[in-house]
């Protein structure tokens, strides 16, 4: 025959057990915002990172194409000082036109310090070499060489346009851009795993949740029958 043996259980450890369990549900609900907190900043990174990609494409596209009109311009003017051919200037003024109003696109293109400078390269030398000199050759008779005083003011003119220097700046900025974008990319390698730490840390909180109602529920008993030893009983089977 066996029966059952009641060992009552202290109403203070009734209450550290709710409080261990309280304080359990607080560190993990902390750990699940944490990690959740952690993919959202990640994720916002990304966001960051693609806008300023983005960004950084239109901007290399609109220096590319003002860097090709600059040396398309060029090449117009040296054309027109060998042949004198009036279509080329036509070239020069669209090639101009087309500069000058790329740096005043969007207010993206307004504070773009290269493109502005580029347009200040451009219209220093167009006043200080291209219009003089085109003046220059329309004075000169067709089919003939070109004199060497009309070659000596050629040569004194401004001339170095620094194109090179431009694209290498347009391809160094894009090319930073892109990198920036890969390593948020990379940093996002990971992203599913705040998930599985958020869903365990929530189940964690519901079996602690419970405990703890369970503590508490057995702490209202205690205080509503003090007689019944206040207590959370426990179980113990035995034998006579």
């Amino acid at each position: 025959m066996s029966s059952t043996l009641i060992i009552p259980v202290p109403p203070a450890k009734l209450a550290r057990a709710a409080w261990a369990r309280v304080i359990g549900l607080l560190l993990l609900g902390l750990l699940a915002a944490a990690a959740l907190g952690f993919y959202g900043y990640e994720l916002h990174r990304l966001n960051g990172a693609l806008s300023s990609y983005q960004q950084a494409v239109l901007q290399y596209q609109m220096r590319t194409e003002a860097i090709d009109r600059l040396s398309d311009m060029e090449a117009a003017f040296n054309r027109y000082l060998l042949d004198s051919n009036s279509a080329n200037t036509g070239l020069i003024q669209a090639d101009k036109q087309r500069i000058e109003q790329l740096a005043q696109a969007n207010a993206d293109a307004q504070n773009d310090k290269v493109l502005l400078q580029l347009v200040a390269t451009e219209q220093k030398w167009y006043a200080q070499a291209v219009q003089p000199l085109i003046e220059e050759r329309r004075k000169l008779a067709a089919g003939q060489g070109l004199p060497e005083d009309f070659l000596a003011k050629y040569r004194a003119a401004p001339q170095d346009l620094q194109i090179v220097n431009f694209e290498i700046t347009a391809e160094n900025a894009y090319h930073q851009a892109q990198q920036t974008l890969e390593q948020a990319e990379d940093r996002l390698r990971w992203r599913w795993l705040p998930f599985p730490v958020a869903g365990l840390a929530i189940l964690g909180m519901l079996w602690l949740a419970i405990g703890a109602m369970k503590s508490v529920s057995y702490l209202k008993q205690a205080a509503e029958n003090p007689e019944d030893d206040d207590s959370e009983p426990e179980h113990s089977n035995g034998g006579t």
